[in-house]
């Protein structure tokens, strides 16, 4: 590929070059099998959303490392200016991006790929790996001795025969690009499906509500209604089931969404911590 620059980024756990305006050449470190994960599910969504997602152009190996270039979108990462965004762009925003993963959660899913990591296997691992994850993120002993409780009392929670979708896994202020146009910020691409996956649609919301809308309440019923909840559906199991799959998420770091909130809700009990990320229902 003939071009003028490359630029090295700073992000993400994998080697990630700028390629000019144009691409995007993404080397993977062998972790997670993110690299099967990433282009199958870039192949998968393409054209499916309201929303842009990066084209697929060409897969390889090299020295025993797996590479992919796709097409470079357009916009910031959110997260470089959530802080200035009004009040009305954001809830737009998270609108928009309910509306985009209904879309995605629309199409059958591609069971037949790399995408398929058997849910309730997964979600097995998840939960006999919890305490060991959370461990290792620093909590307090709280939360690791109420864990295994807490997780069995509610797995019950979780439908078992729920028709699997496509999910992105991840979607978060460093994935989700925004542009500004006539003065107003609105979504212009969604990035980095290394960690998708086909599984229970609900999934999804985990990554947008810790890292993006946390405790605002505002902002998580209007990306829940927007999906295509009701008002009646907005209740406490949805909110416990929610938070146990915060607990289960793959990357979960439940000290980091505590500090999210405030420095001291570090010391809240899990049901406490439930109440404060997860605020669309009141008790």
């Amino acid at each position: 590929m003939p071009y003028g620059t490359l630029r090295r980024s700073s992000d993400g756990e994998n080697i990630i070059f700028f390629v000019d305006e144009a691409f995007v050449l993404k080397i993977f470190a062998p972790f997670r099998e993110n690299y099967s994960r990433e282009t199958a599910a870039l192949d998968f969504s393409q054209g499916k959303l309201s929303i842009q997602t990066p084209e697929l152009m060409q897969t390889g190996e090299i020295e025993g490392w797996s590479y992919l270039v796709m097409t470079q979108l357009p916009g910031h990462a959110s997260r470089q200016v959530w802080a200035t965004i009004e009040r009305r762009d954001r809830l737009e925003i998270v609108s928009h991006l309910g509306v985009a993963m209904s879309e995605l959660h629309g199409h059958n899913a591609p069971l037949q790929t790399a995408l398929n990591r058997d849910w309730p296997g997964f979600i097995e691992r998840q939960a006999q790996e919890s305490v060991e994850r959370q461990r290792s993120r620093g909590p307090n002993t709280e939360w690791l001795e109420s864990l295994p409780a807490y997780i069995a009392e509610r797995l019950a929670l979780l439908p078992a025969n729920q028709r699997p979708v496509f999910l992105h896994g991840d979607i978060h202020a460093g994935n989700l690009l925004l542009t500004q146009a006539c003065g107003r910020w609105q979504i212009a691409g969604l990035i980095d499906f290394g960690d998708s996956l086909c599984g229970f649609h609900e999934y999804e919301f985990v990554a947008p509500g810790v890292l993006m809308v946390q405790g605002d309440r505002e902002l998580q019923k209007a990306m829940l209604l927007a999906y295509g909840y009701s008002e009646t559906q907005l209740d406490l199991s949805l909110r416990a089931r929610l938070m146990l799959l915060t607990v289960l998420y793959e990357c979960s770091d439940l000290r980091k969404y505590a500090l999210r909130l405030a420095p001291e809700a570090i010391n809240l009990t899990l049901d406490e911590l439930e109440r404060e990320i997860w605020t669309f229902a009141m008790e």
